[in-house]
């Protein structure tokens, strides 16, 4: 059976230069992206420090990621237990998939402490078990208990909010900065259930 050409194809066909032309700006607007999510990502570890925090940028994923000092592995510089902040991006940009950012508690790493699956499972629930009603707001259906237990989407976040995110360096900061705030409030018990966890290593 012959392809036929749709009419977007066509239309493709009769601008093509300047499709051509609009690929290599897109390409060259994805670079400049990825430098103002790691320029506000080096804002975002200067406003956390002084909390007690260290913030870690991935501007291809893109993520932020937010950990105190304390929850460092002693053996290697990575954070057993972190928060990440993903796609604030809008669909397109890297990889990017996802229709609204989410924020996690990643707890994959605590098996640098020699932490099969069934005792990171558990380590979960321990958590969620100190939180208590709070837990039932970091709830999400794509959570793996041994890999990030807990979670939320943001929703309200839509596509077209994410391209204002980026497109807006000041507007990106006051976002991911508020959402961290948010999730902060966890660090406490996210830090005893950690030490309890470290004390049986």
């Amino acid at each position: 059976m012959p392809t036929t050409y749709t009419d977007v194809d066509r239309l493709i066909f009769q601008r093509w230069d300047d499709t051509r032309g609009l690929f290599e700006a897109y390409d060259e607007l994805q670079d400049r992206i990825h430098d103002v999510i790691t320029e506000v990502g080096e804002r975002l570890g200067e406003w956390a420090a002084p909390q007690g925090y260290i913030v870690d940028t991935d501007a291809k994923a893109p993520a932020f990621y937010a950990y105190r000092n304390t929850w460092l592995n002693r053996r290697r510089d990575d954070a057993l237990v972190f928060f990440s902040l993903e796609s604030f991006a809008p669909l397109g940009y890297r990889r990017v998939k996802e229709n609204h950012p989410a924020i996690w508690v990643y707890t994959e790493n605590l098996q640098m402490l020699r932490m099969k699956e069934p005792e990171r499972v558990q380590f979960a629930k321990d958590l969620r078990t100190s939180l208590g009603d709070l837990a039932s707001q970091w709830k999400h259906d794509d959570s793996h208990e041994s890999e990030y237990p807990l979670g939320t989407a943001l929703i309200d976040v839509s596509d077209s909010d994410r391209v204002r995110l980026v497109s807006d360096p000041e507007a990106l900061f006051e976002f991911a900065a508020s959402t961290f705030k948010k999730a902060f409030v966890l660090s406490d018990t996210i830090e005893k259930t950690l030490a309890a966890a470290k004390a049986q290593e």
